[in-house]
């Protein structure tokens, strides 16, 4: 089925004032929650929303909690999320950042005791809009073996990069470090089809593409192997060590659902250094440079990483973001 976006937006911010969100909150995150289906990433929107509003009521997001900021010096700033809601700590803290580029070119803001933030891209848009680059990570619960590991000890904690471009959609690269999320896996069990590739491991130790066994066994295949086990773990320390918050090892100590995560924002206000119109000029050549490639027989067209929002958003404006029958139908029963 097909919902509008209006619609879709309105319904998830009744069940969230209903599970006790204050207006404001419940706003913001219904609004961004549909904006991710609508914008083609159903995984971190509305398929995630029944998950949410459980979280809520086993206590472990606390949906009216606000951010307190705990240490400032310059640029940088350590913030306690409170275990208030993903979305709404997110984007403060983000917009934070901004605040703090503005003034000293750069700023950083390590968040912790914060839930999941549903899209990592939007504070990715967030600070493009504001004219700046961004970058923002964060760690997660257990849920990936380093290299060459049995068991899962490290998180495949997304990460995001995002430059400005003025011509057209943003460019924007959101990817965890494992070769599929957990969302991607999720949908694909759902829809009732295999991974393109081997996505994990399943119980015996043996690369699948099926996308059930790998939920199962929590035994994800990192991005790049070895590479990507690294950056996970690079990016946990440093999410966990400025925000003074908890690491993946100490979020998987935690009882229930993951909750308490640490993650970190940057904004970069490049154009205070750069003269007229300098950036956009080289961006133009590389994306042209880009999109040019010789295609390969399988291949209809060349895109660069963002490209694709503006037009999945305006199909979806039109004929109504497509939701699952199953998943809908459980949303409007609470």
């Amino acid at each position: 089925m097909r919902i509008t976006f209006d619609e879709t937006k309105n319904q998830l911010e009744k069940v969230l004032l209903k599970y006790g969100c204050c207006g404001e909150h419940a706003q913001k995150a219904a609004y961004e929650i549909a904006r991710n289906s609508l914008e083609g990433v159903y995984t971190h929107g509305i398929n995630r929303f029944a998950r949410l509003i459980r979280n809520i009521g086993e206590g472990i997001v606390r949906p009216n909690e606000k951010p307190e900021t705990i240490h400032t010096f310059g640029g940088i700033e350590n913030v306690d999320g409170r275990l208030g809601l993903g979305i709404i700590n997110a984007w403060h803290c983000m917009g934070r950042a901004i605040e703090l580029a503005k003034e000293h070119g750069i700023g950083l803001i390590a968040l912790r005791n914060t839930n999941h933030w549903f899209r990592a891209a939007t504070y990715g848009h967030q600070a493009c809009d504001a004219g700046m680059a961004g970058i923002c990570f964060t760690n997660t619960i257990p849920n990936m073996p380093t290299w060459g590991a049995m068991d899962s000890r490290i998180g495949n904690n997304p990460l995001v990069f995002a430059f400005p471009h003025k011509g057209g959609p943003h460019i924007i690269a959101d990817m965890a470090m494992s070769q599929f999320s957990y969302g991607a896996l999720e949908l694909a069990r759902l829809q009732n089809y295999q991974m393109p590739m081997a996505a994990g491991f399943n119980r015996n130790g043996e690369l699948t593409t099926d996308p059930g066994e790998v939920i199962e066994s929590r035994r994800l295949l990192p991005t790049g192997y070895w590479k990507g086990a690294a950056l996970s773990f690079v990016m946990d320390i440093f999410a966990s060590c400025i925000a003074l918050g908890n690491s993946t090892a100490a979020i998987g100590r935690l009882a229930g659902d993951e909750h308490g995560v640490s993650q970190c924002f940057i904004a970069i206000n490049y154009k205070e250094i750069a003269p007229g119109n300098t950036p956009d000029g080289i961006l133009e050549d590389a994306i042209q440079n880009l999109i040019s490639s010789k295609k390969d027989k399988n291949t209809q067209r060349i895109v660069y990483s963002g490209q694709k929002i503006t037009e999945t958003r305006a199909e979806n404006l039109l004929k109504g973001i497509p939701v699952d029958d199953k998943i809908w139908e459980a949303i409007l029963k609470l």
